[in-house]
């Protein structure tokens, strides 16, 4: 399958089915913590603490990760950081269990695109079988790992990363004698850390003092 991107474009990628489980998570929050101020008032506000925990933990984890790939680099956006993996430094493309740029540094891994879990694989086995066809020698086709399928996050994320290295390789604009010097660039999400864990410490101990 080849995607027809605009190459002078960034591609983003956000996965749909995550952000639909965020928006429920967070929804139900919200409507939960209306309910619990509508009924007990505001001296009931200790209890609201884990639902709003609840609801910023479905966003950081479902909503907020995202995947950009660029011409300069392809940014991982991750939870609590953010990894920008310059194209020089990319040796491999894999998606045993996520999409997970490997470089000499290390291998750098997407919260937003992860394979498919064991039931989805097994599901799209079973569909591709029943498509498989022989070619003219009655060889079979090789099957791919799931995380390759263009059906998975991962694999529709792959599948750009591999079109766009190709490109930028076909251009000229990749230095491979900079592989190894080529460093990825790493930003932690301080405020994210620090909400995180001030709603931690709110959910857990206020509700103590408080009784």
């Amino acid at each position: 399958m080849t995607f027809a991107l605009d190459p002078s474009k960034d591609f983003v990628f956000r996965p749909r089915s995550s952000r639909t489980l965020a928006g429920v998570l967070m929804a139900a929050s919200l409507a939960g913590a209306v309910a619990v101020l509508a009924t007990g008032g505001w001296r009931s506000w200790s209890a609201v603490l884990p639902l709003v925990l609840v609801g910023y933990v479905a966003w950081l984890l479902f909503w907020f990760p995202k995947v950009v790939v660029g011409d300069d680099a392809v940014t991982l956006v991750n939870p609590l950081q953010t990894l920008a993996v310059p194209w020089a430094s990319i040796i491999l493309v894999d998606t045993k269990y996520a999409l997970t740029l490997v470089t000499p540094s290390g291998r750098h891994t997407a919260w937003a695109a992860p394979a498919p879990g064991a039931t989805a694989s097994l599901r799209e086995m079973k569909r591709t079988a029943k498509a498989e066809k022989r070619d003219s020698s009655g060889t079979r086709y090789k099957s791919i790992r799931p995380g390759d399928q263009h059906s998975s996050d991962s694999g529709v994320v792959a599948a750009v990363v591999r079109q766009r290295l190709e490109r930028l390789a076909e251009d000229g604009r990749i230095d491979v004698d900079a592989t190894n010097s080529a460093k990825p660039a790493r930003s932690v999400h301080v405020l994210h850390v620090g909400v995180l864990l001030l709603l931690l410490v709110l959910t857990f101990t206020l509700p103590a003092l408080a009784g």
